[in-house]
């Protein structure tokens, strides 16, 4: 979320009308922006003062002029300032309702993939038991047969370990999601977690590249990589850095490459007789 966005929904943060999971993303910009966090205060202290200027004109049986007059110039200056998030939300919702041939959405797409983002590393963080332990990949693949509506394919991530799975979600979406270990190199301690989530993403809401392109970015301190395969989105979350998940996932699409290449089967060289 950027300073933008925050100042659109400023009065919704004010008023309460957030859900749970859209209340986390907007303090967690708060958390990082001193900027949008004063003008809460500030915009808090001028609600206080407005009630306790309402409480004080019920009280008396006539407030004075100077202050009726002062309390009528913040109200309308509320009132704009309200009318004026409505007008920026009005022009948020007209901008996704743009499309194009194919159904995809032209505008909000980075804050959408963004808010997907989020999602999966505050899920992931959670460390929640899985409901299978990890034996291979094709028992794991068929331990999520019937279970979701769409296909999951076990990713093969180089010098890892499959640890297991459960159901899960990403924002609304049914999701798989897969939990891997790695022990760095030469180094005691505990194994690096690694999570991959994989959801449908039919109506391709979700701006991701195909393999071996990968959409790299961060959220709330965990790197998030993001890439596609036809209709289905995977997002890997890990505490690895950007270079680490880049090399892994290209050597996870080198290896799948070479598995599906043709094979030219060996043709046996018979002997040739030179004599009728």
């Amino acid at each position: 979320m950027i300073c933008q966005e925050f100042e659109s929904i400023l009065y919704l943060y004010l008023d309460g009308e957030f859900q749970p999971e859209e209340r986390v993303t907007a303090e967690a910009h708060l958390k990082g922006c001193a900027a949008c966090a004063r003008r809460v205060h500030e915009e808090g202290q001028l609600r206080q003062a407005l009630r306790r200027a309402a409480r004080h004109s019920v009280e008396t049986s006539r407030a004075p002029a100077a202050l009726r007059s002062r309390l009528q110039a913040n109200l309308h200056q509320e009132q704009r300032r309200a009318a004026q998030a409505a007008w920026l939300r009005m022009g948020a919702a007209a901008l996704v309702l743009v499309t194009v041939g194919g159904g995809s959405w032209m505008a909000l797409r980075p804050e959408h993939r963004q808010r997907y983002m989020e999602d999966a590393v505050r899920r992931h963080s959670k460390k929640l038991p899985v409901e299978i332990v990890g034996v291979s990949h094709e028992n794991v693949e068929a331990w999520f047969d019937g279970k979701l509506d769409h296909r999951v394919s076990v990713p093969r991530l180089h010098d890892v370990r499959l640890s297991g799975a459960r159901i899960s979600n990403v924002t609304d979406r049914p999701a798989a999601y897969i939990s891997y270990e790695r022990n760095a190199e030469g180094q005691s301690g505990p194994a690096r977690r690694i999570g991959v989530f994989v959801f449908d993403d039919a109506r391709r809401e979700v701006e991701a590249p195909t393999l071996p392109a990968v959409q790299v970015g961060s959220s709330l301190g965990y790197n998030v990589a993001m890439w596609r395969d036809g209709e289905i989105v995977y997002e890997l979350v890990s505490d690895l850095n950007e270079a680490d998940i880049r090399r892994m996932l290209a050597e996870q699409s080198a290896q799948k490459a070479a598995a599906a290449a043709p094979t030219t089967p060996s043709v046996p060289v018979l002997p040739v007789s030179l004599h009728p």
